[in-house]
């Protein structure tokens, strides 16, 4: 409904939320690959990752709307836009993808020199969705929590490992993220089966867990 074009790279920048995962499958159905965008990004850093993608679309939500304000792109809003994207059909695209076509491209730091682009196709991700489902036995569908930032690689397994088994995948906010304490409880509380932790972060949180009371 927005004229994209096969193969396509589409701007992404959503907070943890159904809008950001809404996203992610609507760019994927349409046959494009999406670029996940840090709204704490420098606004120049952003401008030059849009134009060296060579996007004109970006999804993102209305609080992000200063992020892009002096960016060369359309930008549509997932979370107040929905009668746009309400209008248009309900059937899914036509769409074939190959394996190697782009799913996604992420942007390194740039501590280096300029950030560049990285393309992850299809087929690796279809590879890695395949080696995690073997090695962590993923023979069930299991309750999966999103904690990686949608601009780390990790969330892509966090994502697709729980969609492809049928599990369902628990939304957090980044206060919740950053609150070990908080974040012990919201797992007990919504029996978390399966979370990615850098190393740090999971032993903060094996360190709280040990002092607290939350598990007995």
């Amino acid at each position: 409904s927005n004229g994209v074009q096969f193969n396509q790279q589409i701007g992404l920048c959503a907070e943890r939320s159904i809008d950001l995962v809404t996203g992610v499958l609507g760019i994927l159905k349409a046959g494009c690959a999406y670029v996940p965008f840090d709204p704490t990004y420098p606004s120049d850093r952003i401008a030059y990752m849009v134009a060296e993608s060579g996007i004109n679309l970006v999804l993102s939500q209305k609080q992000f709307d200063n992020v892009f304000s002096g960016v060369d792109a359309s930008v549509k809003f997932l979370d107040t836009e929905w009668n746009d994207f309400a209008a248009s059909g309900t059937n899914n695209p036509k769409i074939k993808t190959t394996p190697d076509d782009l799913a996604y491209v992420l942007f390194t730091s740039g501590s280096t020199g300029m950030p560049k682009g990285v393309g992850m196709v299809h087929k690796a991700l279809m590879n890695l969705i395949a080696w995690q489902k073997t090695i962590l036995h993923l023979d069930k569908p299991t309750r999966t929590l999103q904690f990686s930032p949608i601009s780390f690689d990790v969330s892509f397994q966090e994502l697709f490992t729980t969609w492809t088994t049928g599990g369902a995948l628990v939304l957090i906010n980044d206060e919740m993220r950053l609150n070990a304490i908080k974040l012990l409880e919201f797992i007990q509380e919504y029996k978390i089966e399966r979370l990615f932790l850098p190393f740090i972060a999971l032993q903060h949180l094996a360190e709280v867990a040990v002092n607290s009371n939350i598990y007995p």
